[in-house]
């Protein structure tokens, strides 16, 4: 199943594994929020599962 959250910065943030979510997380953190970083499990825990076709490439 897949996993979406939003960030609060208004960020809608998915990936169709959970290594994908992580990873595209991970990016957006790092990217936009100064590099803050959160462990794998927090990250996953924030998540909401959807169904893995509403996921676009």
């Amino acid at each position: 199943m897949a996993k979406m959250m939003s960030c609060p910065c208004g960020q809608q943030l998915v990936g169709r594994t959970d290594d994908d979510f992580v990873g595209a997380v991970d990016a957006h953190l790092r990217d936009a929020h100064g590099g803050r970083s959160y462990p794998r499990e927090a990250i996953l825990s924030m998540a909401t599962s959807i169904p893995d076709d509403t996921v676009t490439d």
